[in-house]
């Protein structure tokens, strides 16, 4: 009787695991940051002259590492 509580407890852990991870997942996804939105707007200030090639080379490197 006992090992089945015990089978029981670990199986309820690892469910609790999963959840614990999938929820992990979704925060980390809804924080990460939007790589092609930031590319867009560094490419429209090169677009409109306030950003030189060279800055906008930099900051391009910076938001894709």
């Amino acid at each position: 009787m006992m090992l089945g509580g015990v089978g029981y407890q670990v199986g309820l852990d690892e469910a609790h695991r999963k959840q614990a991870q999938a929820r992990q997942a979704a925060i980390d996804a809804a924080s990460a940051p939007d790589i092609v939105g930031q590319l867009h707007a560094l490419k429209a200030l090169l677009d409109d002259g306030v950003l030189t090639p060279e800055e906008f080379g930099m900051a391009k490197r910076k938001v894709l590492q």
